[in-house]
């Protein structure tokens, strides 16, 4: 049988980052690790190809050495993934499909026109569903034993993808979280028990990728890395050793709970396995909202400290934020520009909150009857997408709000700034970095140009940029990375105010 693995297309998010993936030189920022993942479990004779739409097309030729579509995607790529599925049935051609989409609306994409449609996780369903495809049977939804161990995953067939389009690799660890935090459909689809790969497992990941040719930045992308620290620490143990034998070729970055802070031996052994940026699940900073949505772990840290700790050992912190829960009162906008400027975070990912289907936020927000009539669509986890609820105050409020973090959060001088007081807070590294790529090296140039004469903020970037240089000059690739980043989101922020104002207007 011959399989095409398609990604399809993704509006633009926060984590699109389309203006420095071209200034890099990379049209990707992920390769889509579920569809290599279960390339590996596909029989050896069948032939594949992984097309990955948001850098590649799918041409004449590839349709015509197409048996089978397999095709993965989130709940924004809903969009792409129908008229994928519709051209595919034109074309005369099976079509199978999984990940989160599949798993919260299988019935829906049967309906769309897709043969087969796995919902769940795909190392227990392989048998099943190559037995389907092989009988050519249609209108088939696979739901895959419960939670299943993770010591018999296979490597991704990273041998399928095409390196130079990508800005990062992906790895993954573990599945679930511990927490149960009532708005996250994590703990829904991969369960509160964490399940890991052994560390022997990841080491030989990273060693075909290694071998490969990867250099650079790899995403853990463990939903909750800290998720089980005892298997945490044991890979970490193993991971150091195994990152200096081979001269640290790679970068990490991952997602974890703020509790991260409370363990200094995590803490430690991740910057010296060579983990760079962590992704924080702040929420928010009212105490009240954090009760009643069952974020229990923060509510018990002091935040402000839990960052700054975390800051300290040398990890850049990401800090992701959430506006409209139950019982937030107005001026959320301003604790939050005053929890950015206290801890000088640069990057703040915030979204308003939408209740994902199977969630103990949907299911409350079902039976108190404030559920709005939805159906899957390109915004929903975005930016871009409104509230999915009657929340405790009003809308209009809360996006008026919303709009002005991003507007502020995102000029200029205010995040240089905060960029710079960031790395000033981190340990200097101990270790030189690399010698810097030819397309780092044109990063360099074009951000000299842009930030330095182009902007009106010049002045405070070279202000920075010099202090930089004399306070952490093993740190100034990061300051780059700052500055390339913030053409991203100075756009992005207008795609928000634009898209979100329209849906106001007409709610």
């Amino acid at each position: 049988m011959r399989i095409v693995l398609a990604n399809p297309q993704y509006p633009q998010t926060f984590w699109s980052f389309d203006k420095p993936l071209e200034i890099i030189g990379k049209k990707i920022a992920l390769p889509p690790l579920g569809l290599l993942t279960i390339a590996a479990h596909l029989p050896e004779n069948w032939e594949l190809r992984l097309r990955d739409l948001p850098g590649q097309n799918m041409s004449e030729q590839d349709w015509e050495f197409c048996d089978l579509l397999m095709i993965t995607g989130m709940v924004t790529q809903y969009s792409a993934m129908v008229e994928l599925i519709r051209e595919a049935k034109q074309r005369g051609k099976a079509v199978a499909v999984g990940g989160p989409l599949a798993f919260h609306v299988p019935e829906d994409l049967l309906k769309l026109g897709a043969d087969v449609v796995v919902k769940g996780e795909i190392e227990l369903a392989v048998p099943k569903l190559i037995e389907t495809l092989e009988r050519r049977e249609s209108g088939v939804i696979i739901e895959t034993p419960p939670r299943p161990g993770m010591e018999h995953c296979l490597p991704p067939r990273y041998d399928l993808a095409d390196f130079s389009l990508y800005g990062s690799m992906a790895v993954q660890f573990s599945r679930g979280c511990p927490f149960h935090c009532e708005f996250c459909d994590i703990t829904y689809m991969f369960g509160r028990e964490v399940r890991t790969k052994s560390s022997q497992q990841i080491l030989e990941e990273l060693g075909v990728l290694y071998d490969l040719g990867w250099r650079g930045e790899i995403l853990f992308v463990d939903d909750n890395f800290l998720g089980k620290p005892i298997k945490t620490k044991k890979l970490l143990k193993q991971l150091i050793p195994w990152m200096e034998e081979h001269g640290y070729p790679f970068r990490f970055q991952t997602q974890a709970s703020v509790n991260l802070a409370a363990d200094e031996e995590i803490l430690n052994l991740m910057v010296k396995a060579g983990f760079f940026r962590v992704f924080l699940g702040i929420e928010t900073t009212d105490r009240e909202s954090l009760n009643r949505t069952k974020k229990v772990q923060n509510v018990v840290m002091d935040l402000d400290h839990a960052c700054q700790t975390i800051n300290r050992a040398g990890l850049q912190v990401i800090a992701g934020c959430i506006l409209g829960f139950d019982g937030e009162r107005p001026g959320a906008d301003q604790r939050l520009l005053d929890f950015a400027t206290r801890n000088s975070i640069p990057e703040m990912f915030i979204t308003l909150l939408q209740a994902g289907p199977g969630t103990d936020l949907w299911e409350r927000l079902k039976v108190e009857n404030r559920l709005l009539e939805t159906r899957p669509e390109d915004t929903f986890g975005s930016q871009t997408g409104l509230m999915n609820f009657n929340p405790t105050r009003p809308v209009n409020q809360i996006v008026e709000e919303f709009l002005r973090l991003y507007d502020v959060l995102y000029q200029r001088e205010f995040y240089l700034k905060r960029s710079y007081e960031h790395l000033l807070r981190m340990v200097q590294p101990t270790l030189d970095r690399h010698s810097p790529s030819l397309p780092e090296v044109r990063a360099v140039i074009k951000t000299l140009w842009r930030q330095g004469v182009v902007y009106s903020s010049r002045w405070t970037f070279w202000k920075m940029l010099f202090k930089g240089l004399l306070n952490f000059p093993k740190r100034m690739d990061t300051f780059f990375y700052y500055c390339v980043a913030l053409e991203h989101y100075e756009e992005y922020r207008h795609t928000i105010k634009e898209q979100l104002t329209g849906k106001v207007a007409g709610s």
